[in-house]
């Protein structure tokens, strides 16, 4: 056997047109479905007809938040599609708090239809609402318009099993009202069993399946059968789990549905503001939620879902084709037998003499000193990008060119590495020792974390059988590094391509170091280069480093903001009963002042915003003053309790604002907090550090005789309350600002708005 079987100069040249291959694939795999047009038979799915209803519930274009006017609007539309559907659609309507202290009375729309079976039922849910800010076209226009489609298409198709429940809840954005009001209210909540679950985050881009039950093993079997073109992982599920983000389906998950959860992620400039329009909604996004609810509802309405077992899956899609899954109760023995046949191996190459001790220790370093220096590099590239001003935000107008620098420094930094190491340890020194590392790491992942794993796993098995070629046939070593690595590529690709999306900025070095794991197996096919005539692999680490400069430089010189994609500038009137003054206030994404807003007035620059639990900074300028009636926080009745006193309190906005707050400083201790007779949970120390441990009470949908709230505080320590309300408008005098907003700049999530505020003192 040679002791280090390098590639040819075909080697090396497969090897990169493989990998370029495996990347096109990859993104081709990304790509949702062509939309289907109105004429395809009634039970298909139409991205066509579900486009029309789209464009009637919100291709006017206006905005319509919880308790807004516009709002009611949209509703009556949603039911008027259903009853056109043949349904006799519900309105539910109910008031719910969730943990962040957020409230309000929502109005949800239901519609039924009956199964064949009596017992339990299916769910199929988005929501109708949208934020201030945005029309809402996409989140969730395009989920309403889904469940409405789908819901014409099962009165096309044969009765189902079990009763299929379609709900279109109100309050998704003020705190998943909605979910709650249905999951703690509504007769029906008691029969769901299974929910398919449609959201957004973008305008564009694959449905992804992201988020399960605890049941997911069930599930995801159930996806893997009927899913056409199927994008999902269960890294997103177990990434999703660490974050602070929800959708409806987590009130769902807590009340036991099992289930699964679609959302799209791509163009998220345009999440929360003007731009998720009408006409941004991606016809391609829309037929792939619609093909992936309606497979996936029916695949439940269908089958038993009376006691689905409660156990996980490892699961990840193969280039948008088919779904490869397994229990992760098995993940650690498969990894550990993977393991255990490298180790033979490679015990058998020391036998025949073929591999040294030196060889190994060397490769065994070279793994290390590699993905190490990929993340130090790559942090550095990233922090020289912040402080160029390069990525202000986390989603820029031209993202490309910076996720094209961090591809190249792992390309750049793991082929330099492999090559000084190469002379030492050789080709089978460097092979051995990156598959013993990846063995560890996949035994570790399999143990802590079994749905991250199989992004190692499954190459790691690949090389443990591709590397029976070393002992068996020793002239086709080689084919022993490009098998796995094309593996690595095919399952890994797809992940570092949709990173960026789900991250933005804050994930460019840990694509850097995605990709140097991914590609780290190409560090044997580095070893004896010599060897290659015509394309050398010595090439690889200077090209790719010429590249990462040039998309670097480009990154910094292109504009980080644009029409397509405006940076988050919202404005504000405030204004403060109690002193008589009022402000005009800017957030500026970036934290820099566009420039036509800076030369409207005089702003002064501050670091924290214009209440004191706000941490984000502003800019400040004096505003004339408007007659806003500020709102009232009456106490109605106080009474004595060991130690505290307890508080029986009307808020009421007195200029009919839709949104109205209470705030209670961090020393406060309030306890005991019920809204409309509603238990407030207790705000979590997370919370309550994001708004520098105030304790915040937000009312949605006000009505007119107001909120009454009952709290407790300790006796003895007078406390100061902010009370405020707000309108999702600026007042006439703002016009100016309004006008002096480029183009390149746009409102978002609560958008522009007028917020009138006092304190009132408390006594216990």
């Amino acid at each position: 056997m040679p002791q280090d079987p390098g590639p040819t100069s075909n080697h090396a040249l497969a090897v990169l047109v493989i990998l370029a291959a495996i990347f096109f694939l990859s993104f081709e795999g990304l790509r949702p479905p062509a939309p289907k047009p109105a004429s395809v038979p009634s039970s298909e799915f139409s991205a066509a007809r579900a486009r029309e209803i789209l464009n009637r519930l919100v291709g006017d274009g206006v905005p319509h938040p919880t308790g807004s006017a516009q709002n009611d609007v949209v509703r009556g539309r949603v039911l008027d599609e259903f009853s056109n559907a043949g349904y006799l659609p519900t309105v539910q309507t109910g008031f719910a708090c969730d943990e962040q202290g957020d409230c309000g009375t929502v109005q949800n729309v239901l519609a039924r239809l009956e199964g064949s079976d009596p017992g339990p039922a299916v769910l199929l849910a988005a929501h109708y609402d949208s934020v201030p800010a945005g029309p809402g076209a996409f989140d969730d226009g395009a989920g309403s318009a889904t469940v409405l489609e789908v819901a014409r298409n099962f009165k096309s198709l044969p009765q189902p099993r079990h009763s299929v429940i379609f709900l279109i809840d109100d309050g998704e954005e003020a705190g998943l009202l909605g979910a709650r009001v249905f999951v703690n209210q509504h007769p029906w909540a008691k029969e769901v069993r299974a929910v398919v679950n449609v959201d957004s985050r973008g305008t564009s881009g694959p449905s992804l399946m992201f988020e399960t039950g605890d049941a997911n093993e069930w599930a995801v079997r159930f996806f893997a059968q009927h899913a056409a073109h199927p994008v999902t992982s269960s890294v997103f599920y177990t990434a999703y789990k660490q974050i602070p983000n929800d959708t409806d389906f987590t009130v769902f998950k807590a009340a036991g549905y099992q289930g699964l959860n679609f959302a799209n992620i791509r163009d998220v400039v345009r999440y929360h503001t003007p731009r998720d329009n009408f006409g941004n909604a991606d016809p391609a996004t829309l037929q792939h939620h619609g093909d992936n609810a309606l497979t996936s509802l029916q695949a439940f309405a269908n089958s038993d879902i009376s006691n689905p077992p409660k156990s996980e899956a490892v699961y990840f899609d193969l280039l948008g084709s088919w779904t490869v899954h397994w229990p992760a109760t098995r993940t650690v023995a498969i990894a550990s037998s993977a393991a255990f046949l490298l180790l033979l191996e490679i015990a058998c190459l020391f036998y025949k003499k073929s591999l040294t001790g030196p060889e190994f220790l060397w490769g065994f370093l070279a793994w290390p000193v590699s993905i190490l220096a990929v993340a130090i590099f790559a942090f550095l590239l990233s922090f020289i990008l912040r402080k160029t001003g390069a990525m202000p935000v986390p989603w820029t107008a031209h993202p490309n060119p910076a996720q094209v620098a961090f591809w190249s420094l792992a390309i750049a930094l793991l082929s330099f590495t492999a090559l000084r190491f190469a002379s030492r340890a050789g080709f089978l020194g460097l092979w051995s020792a990156t598959w013993i590392w990846w063995a560890l790491l996949s035994i570790t992942l399999a143990a802590r974390f079994p749905g991250l794993s199989y992004v190692l796993l499954v190459a790691t098995c690949a090389a443990a059988i591709a590397g029976l070629l070393l002992i068996l046939r020793p002239k086709a070593s080689s084919l022993a590094a490009i098998l796995p690595l094309a593996v690595s590529a095919m399952v890994g690709f797809p992940l570092a391509l949709l990173l960026y999306q789900g991250f933005g900025g804050r994930a460019l070095p840990l694509i850097a170091v995605v990709v140097g794991l991914l590609l780290s197996p190409l560090a044997p096919l580095c070893a004896d280069v010599q060897r290659a005539r015509g394309l050398s692999l010595l090439a690889l680490p200077w090209f790719a480093g010429a590249t990462m400069l040039l998309a670097s430089f480009a990154a910094i010189v292109v504009p980080a903001f644009s029409a397509k994609a405006p940076e988050h500038v919202n404005l504000q009137y405030v204004q403060e009963a109690d002193s008589g003054t009022s402000q005009w206030v800017i957030y500026p994404a970036s934290t820099h002042l566009p420039e036509p807003i800076r030369l409207a007035t005089n702003f002064r620059a501050q670091e924290s915003g214009a209440f004191p639990w706000i941490p984000d900074p502003a800019f400040f300028a004096p505003a004339p003053h408007v007659e806003v009636a500020p709102p009232t926080f009456t106490i109605l009745e106080s009474s004595e309790l060991p130690a505290r006193r307890r508080y029986r309190a009307l808020l009421r906005s007195e200029r009919g604002a839709s949104e109205a707050l209470v705030m209670f400083p961090a020393n406060s201790r309030i306890d005991s907090v019920q809204a409309a007779d509603e238990p407030v949970q207790s705000q979590t120390d997370s919370v309550r550090q994001s708004q520098k441990g105030w304790y915040s009470y937000d009312f949605y949908a006000m009505p007119a005789k107001g909120v009454e709230l009952s709290f407790t505080l300790p006796v003895g320590k007078p406390v100061e309350v902010y009370v405020l309300d707000v309108t999702y408008a600026l007042p006439l005098e703002g016009m100016f600002l309004l006008k002096s907003r480029p183009l390149t700049a746009t409102p978002f999530g609560e958008g522009d708005c007028t917020i009138a505020s006092r304190r009132v003192q408390l006594l216990p």
